[in-house]
């Protein structure tokens, strides 16, 4: 499989003399010890990230907790409904029916008048409709953490190409590869048509 010695997320976003030359950094691996590197690779990209991040900072998403709460409800009528009790099925019905705005669900049965209105029960459709309820909001000032780190590493050219032989020893500390392209090495050039 192809492997991205420079993680591809970073890469994308390096300077273009350093994107046209980076085929260097692109090894073919057997899926085991790929999927080994790339477990090992995302643990560090994580700790870079996370060390660039300001304390207190935003994650990307936060949860809108009404509107996991009514999908939550939906998803337990639609999977479990036999098997809850009639008060928590009336109160799940009630919480749907709401965010919907269907007809208000009553549960006195004490009074048998025949002009009260009965239950609506919310049909698959509309159960589906509140479990796809989009809880998630997006935080609109929140930086990818690639981003981060290659904007740390600014224009700088000497940090750039620490950054890129640094990658490569860490790809060689972690797969300890046994065959490597012929001429591959840590500190061969970075760029095209560089030393």
């Amino acid at each position: 499989m192809r492997h991205y010695v420079v993680p591809y997320a970073y890469r994308t976003l390096l300077p273009l003399k350093y994107k046209n030359h980076l085929s260097h950094d692109i090894v073919i691996l057997c899926p085991n010890c790929h999927l080994f590197c790339e477990q090992k690779r995302q643990v560090r990209m994580n700790e870079m990230e996370e060390g660039l991040r300001r304390p207190g900072e935003e994650p990307q998403f936060k949860t809108d907790k009404s509107l996991y709460h009514v999908r939550s409800c939906a998803l337990a009528l639609l999977r479990s409904r036999e098997k809850m009790p009639k008060d928590k099925v009336l109160e799940y019905e009630r919480v749907v029916c709401q965010y919907l705005n269907l007809q208000p669900l009553h549960d006195d049965d004490d009074d048998e008048t025949d002009d009260k209105e009965q239950p609506q029960q919310p049909t698959k459709e509309q159960l589906q409709q509140a479990i796809d309820v989009q809880y998630q909001i997006e935080n609109t000032n929140f930086i990818p953490g690639a981003d981060l780190v290659v904007q740390s590493l600014g224009e700088d050219d000497e940090k750039i190409e620490a950054f890129i032989k640094e990658w490569r020893r860490f790809f060689l500390e972690t797969s300890k590869p046994r065959f490597l392209p012929v001429g591959w090495g840590v500190d061969n050039s970075v760029v095209c048509g560089g030393d």
